[in-house]
């Protein structure tokens, strides 16, 4: 606790505080007060003045902000050329100090004259001080565009470069190579400096080795902004004629300047960016000094220096010169190093020189696959980019080399692989599509694809089909595109229900996505997948949506080529099978249509009463007794019988239609068997144009009898020859709810009806036709109606006079139109 008489001591020692105003000792109140006195028309008061403005302005920044608001500028303008030297001094320094401020440029731009005038100073003044202040303040205003822009209107670029080269003072060399560099960074002065006649390399170059590290950084930032100016041919040349590399190369050897280091190897990395420069760089031997230099340097420089050898290898020239000097196998050994800052550059270096083909076959001579997937399963190593470039590694290289893809099949190296989508939730999208990208690249070869054909695989790429990512999902249509050129990929795709995913993804409007889906369709769709493309309701979705259609390319294709395999469905929406729609076992056809067509599943599952019947052709005698594997009434086995039935129509208790059968059995003793015949391979092996002539007459001929008999037998077994029978349409309907009612099933085989309109009468002709070689279509209309027509070729010399194979003389053909009014009725 202090004392009274303490107290009374402070007290009076406050009361003789110094209260008088000294007017060259400015405070942020007295600040106002010096800016008048800079109005002040004395000499001696301006240059007090200003000399303590810039002590004020040089303690705190916020000192320079107080000086900024009260417009210390304007009123320190007029005198940057009082007559005074050292006036003129102090207020260049001052003004310098206040341009250090965001908006301090602005002000002073606002008349071009005043950078004029500053510009004027670094041609005609020699003093030092001035020239110092005067080349500050046109570095701080070249910040903007409009001071660059008004310093070239200026010209005195030429002068810049002078005082740049020959000033004694290293602090003009500093500020000159700043305004150079803010030059440099406006796109329309640039060009006016590589212009200009005073430019030169020496002198900027000699710049690098100064014993001033701020002039060494501006020096090669400089550099490095006139390299990539790559557009630029003179400057390019100019350099490379230079002793610039060696410069630079020689920099890095020395270790005086290992300040900046770091630096120049930034610009040796900008510096390669073009063939050209890349080929200079290998030619002058710089990269054999790199290597050397990557041996000894300190371990943050060796990121660096890799960067610059990683930077080559991607450009032409630069994988040449890096195979010639080996620094393919560098890159291979960084990859097994200890500095993990290495690992992200020598993987890409890697993946860049597979494109060189002699190097590919190198590094594979290496561990290389095992040591990239040794970096892909290591949880610590960072994703991007060391990861990520180990990924790009390995998908180049078991894109063009089979060892590498065989060794990434392994189950170590591939399981590493998998695991990337198999925990996908752990690891970013981009690793993702890389890792997709590898299973593409190695479909390249027999062994790694047949690696692939797995149940396992094949749910992996099922799963990554049904995330979120488009680009993921088109990567691995392509994959399974890829799969499914061998018959066990479609089966696996069928097994894990390939379909399902498919018909989901294909209701997403992205027409990459589509297009992807709908060549995955074409390349993957069997007779089961298309029963199930029917039964999940894909088949009526691309036929009723019509905007799709147009839109995607592949949508018509897919659609065909799943209708190819279901020809039930095809005639159900599109009313037409062609000559070559071969109607398979179990083909089946509805009365009358509605509004999706269903599933054979579907239609038994019907209750009775049946109101609706459903016509389907069935040969083949179905197995009775599972148990024993042979049926005592067929020569065929249980087996034999299965195998040649689609899986969709391995259903029990379906009718046996033994009039169809003994149909084909007739009329193939009639016809003979259409696989024994030899119009067809005797016409492609004719040498004579007579005997196309014979040949083509012969066909025409037999077509025509077969169309017309079967025709004959077809109305026989239907309605009879003589109209025995009343085919009316009422007495039709009847027939057939008839035979529903005797069969207990809306299915009912073509063999069993006796009396059938246009549309059965069609039918039996086309499913006959198929089997006996006729090129028969059917045609059937929105209702009951239907038709069929037989391909048979014209032998009018003037219409066909070419007679050189089958193929063109079936390009001139009429259609016979066999229907009710003509030998159908």
């Amino acid at each position: 606790m202090a004392k009274p008489l303490q107290k009374n001591r402070e007290n009076r020692s406050a009361d003789k505080k110094d209260l008088t105003f000294h007017a060259y000792t400015i405070s942020p109140e007295s600040a106002h007060t010096s800016i008048l006195l800079l109005e002040s028309a004395e000499s001696e008061i301006l240059c007090q003045t200003l000399r303590a403005i810039t002590k004020f302005s040089a303690q705190d920044t916020q000192n320079r902000y107080v000086l900024f608001n009260l417009d210390a500028i304007k009123y320190i303008l007029p005198h940057v050329e009082h007559p005074e030297l050292n006036i003129r001094r102090f207020a260049l320094k001052a003004l310098a100090q206040l341009c250090q401020l965001p908006r301090g440029p602005e002000q002073v731009l606002a008349n071009s004259m005043n950078l004029r005038k500053i510009a004027f100073m670094l041609v005609k003044m020699e003093d030092v001080f001035v020239l110092e202040f005067a080349s500050l303040v046109l570095a701080e205003l070249t910040r903007e565009p409009l001071g660059c822009e008004q310093l070239v209107s200026a010209n005195i670029l030429s002068s810049l470069f002078s005082r740049m080269k020959n000033s004694l003072d290293p602090d003009v060399q500093k500020n000159c190579l700043q305004t150079l560099s803010n030059l440099l960074d406006d796109p329309v002065c640039a060009s006016e400096v590589t212009k200009n006649q005073q430019f030169s390399w020496p002198s900027l170059l000699a710049l690098m080795q100064s014993k001033y590290l701020a002039i060494q950084h501006a020096a090669l930032r400089t550099v490095d902004q006139l390299i990539c100016r790559y557009k630029e041919q003179v400057v390019q040349k100019t350099f490379r004629a230079s002793t610039g590399v060696l410069d630079l190369c020689d920099i890095l050897e020395s270790y005086e300047f290992r300040d900046v280091h770091t630096q120049v190897l930034g610009v040796l990395r900008n510096y390669v960016e073009t063939e050209d420069n890349a080929l200079h760089l290998y030619q002058s031997g710089c990269i054999l000094r790199l290597l050397a230099y990557l041996e000894m340097a300190l371990p943050a420089m060796k990121p660096h220096c890799l960067a610059v050898l990683t930077k080559m290898s991607f450009t032409s020239n630069g994988r040449d010169a890096l195979f010639e000097t080996g620094t393919d196998l560098v890159f291979c050994h960084q990859l097994l190093s200890s500095n993990v800052e290495l690992l992200a550059d020598a993987a890409m270096g890697v993946a860049n020189m597979t494109k060189l083909l002699p190097s590919a076959v190198r590094m594979s001579d290496t561990n290389i696959i095992e040591a990239l997937c040794a970096i892909l399963s290591d949880d610590a190593a960072v994703w991007f980019y060391i990861r990520m470039n180990s990924l790009r590694a390995l998908a180049e290289l078991c894109c063009i080399i089979p060892k590498a893809a065989f060794s990434l099949v392994e189950p170590k190296t591939f399981a590493s692989l998998r695991n990337i989508n198999k925990k996908f939730k752990d690891n970013p999208i981009e690793a993702q599509r890389l890792a997709v990208q590898c299973y593409i690249n190695l479909q390249n070869y027999h062994v790694s694809t047949k690696a692939m054909l797995n149940a396992d695989f094949m749910q992996e790429l099922l799963n990554i089909l049904q995330r979120i990512d488009t680009s993921l999902k088109i990567m691995t249509c392509t994959v399974l595109s890829g799969l499914m050129t061998d018959d066990l990929g479609k089966d696996l795709f069928n097994f894990k229900k390939g379909e399902e995913v498919v018909s989901h993804n294909l209701k997403i409007e992205h027409i990459g996505l589509r297009t992807a889906l709908c060549t995955l369709i074409i390349a993957s769709v069997t007779e089961e997948g298309a029963d199930v493309y029917l039964e999940l309701g894909t088949i009526h979705y691309m036929v009723e949506n019509k905007m799709a259609r147009y839109v995607v390319g592949a949508w018509e294709p897919a659609l065909e080529a799943i209708f190819s395999h279901h020809p039930s469905a095809k005639l159900a929406y599109t009313g037409r099978l062609d000559i070559n729609d071969f109607t398979q076992e179990g083909f089946y056809v509805q009365k009358r249509l509605g509004e999706t067509f269903p599933t054979i599943q579907e239609v038994l599952a019907q209750p009775p009463p049946f109101k609706n019947p459903v016509f389907i052709s069935m040969f083949h005698q179905p197995h009775f007794d599972n148990a024993s594997g042979l049926d005592i009434r067929s020569p065929y086995t249980a087996a034999d019988a299965k195998a040649s039935v689609p899986s969709r129509m391995r259903l029990p208790f379906l009718p046996d239609d033994t009039n169809l059968r003994t149909y084909l059995l007739r009329l193939k003793i009639w016809f003979g068997d259409p696989s024994k015949s030899l119009h067809y391979f005797e016409i492609e092996d004719a040498h004579y144009e007579i005997r196309y002539r014979e040949k083509c007459d012969e066909v025409s001929s037999s077509l025509k009898q077969k169309a017309q008999l079967l025709a004959e037998f077809v109305a026989e077994q239907m309605c009879g020859l003589t109209q025995e029978r009343d085919c009316s349409m009422p007495s039709v309907d009847l027939h057939l709810a008839d035979l529903m009612h005797e069969l207990k099933s809306p299915l009912i085989g073509l063999g069993w009806i006796k009396c059938g309109g246009a549309l059965e009468r069609a039918l039996l002709y086309k499913v006959l036709a198929d089997r006996l070689g006729l090129p028969c279509a059917l045609h059937r209309t929105s209702g009951a109606n239907a038709w069929c027509e037989i391909a048979v070729p014209d032998l009018d010399p003037a219409k066909c006079s070419k007679w050189t194979q089958w193929t063109q003389c079936t390009q001139c053909t009429q259609w016979t139109k066999w229907t009710k009014s003509q030998n159908l009725s």
